[in-house]
């Protein structure tokens, strides 16, 4: 194991790396995980996260760095460097490794992106207008259901997981559908 999480900030020892989206140091406690990186001292970050309820530590599929989700909030982190590498996502609501391929899938509010073992990445364009359920992964296609208020319906779509590429994304069917709109004439 290269990281555990702690149940909160030591009252010990060196203070804790605090990281934020915005990169501001705040002192209130966050998801707090201890990196053991291979070529330095054991270190501890504080991810202060955003608003979604879900949080979760894994390796990243490169073997190196660490995948932190805080809330929403998904960081690759550098242990060897005590830094974020990069900042993936704000909403994100589930991570799905996906071992096979070499990559993690973060599925978000409206859409999806994946992060892959080589740090190539893509991002699914907005395929729902405020949720999904029924999401699951068979080799390299993600299905599920996109929920649209037009008809406050669930409607299927399919995700490829090597392109990223969505076939049945409600929210752009929904959007080319919508009305011309007409200028009112002023009869009095």
């Amino acid at each position: 194991m290269r990281f555990e999480v702690l149940p909160g900030l030591p009252p010990y020892g060196p203070p804790a790396v605090s990281f934020t989206e915005r990169g501001d140091s705040e002192f209130r406690e966050g998801l707090v995980v201890r990196f053991y990186p291979k070529m330095s001292e054991p270190w501890i970050g504080n991810f202060l996260g955003g608003m979604s309820d879900y949080t979760n530590v894994f390796d990243h599929p490169n073997g190196t760095d660490v995948i932190v989700v805080a809330w929403g909030e998904t960081f690759i982190i550098d242990p060897g460097h005590r830094a974020i590498r990069e900042h993936l996502a704000s909403d994100t609501q589930r991570a799905i490794p996906v071992p096979a391929l070499g990559l993690v899938l973060f599925q978000g509010l409206v859409g999806f992106n994946a992060v892959r073992s080589d740090g190539s990445r893509w991002r699914s364009p907005r395929i729902s207008w405020d949720s999904f359920r029924d999401i699951n992964v068979v080799e390299t296609e993600l299905t599920g259901e996109a929920w649209t208020p037009i008809g406050d319906a669930w409607v299927p779509f399919a995700l490829d997981l090597l392109t990223g590429r969505c076939t049945g994304a409600i929210y752009e069917a929904d959007m080319t559908r919508s009305l011309r709109a007409t200028p009112r004439v002023d009869l009095s």
